[in-house]
């Protein structure tokens, strides 16, 4: 298994975009925080987690995909504004960070808890 780290900006939001990324992010088997040594933790605003068997090309697609339904959702925002979105996925290898505890399950994998 492979674990890799996915940020999906989303350039010209409503403010409720982001739960529904999150959401559809979740959907597809992205997390907002990460375990170490059994300590949940926050991930940046934006960043997502996911360990999986799939090669990065499918990571890639999954979290564009969910970025893409959000977009689909409401293609320009209240200000009428086109909506599009950033992202870059990353193999975590090792890591390295300074990041609070979580105290919000939604934010875990189904099944994990605090």
């Amino acid at each position: 298994m492979t674990t890799y780290t996915t940020r999906v900006e989303l350039v010209n939001p409503d403010p409720d975009d982001y739960e529904l990324l999150h959401q559809e992010m979740r959907d597809k088997e992205f997390y907002r925080a990460i375990n170490f040594c059994g300590v949940w933790h926050d991930l940046p605003t934006a960043e997502y987690d996911r360990t999986s068997a799939a090669l990065l090309s499918q990571i890639y697609s999954d979290a564009g995909a969910a970025a893409q339904a959000v977009i689909n959702n409401k293609p320009v925002n209240n200000k009428q504004e086109k909506k599009d979105y950033y992202l870059l996925v990353t193999e975590a290898v090792e890591r390295a960070y300074t990041l609070p505890h979580t105290t919000d399950v939604a934010k875990l994998p189904p099944g994990a808890s605090l």
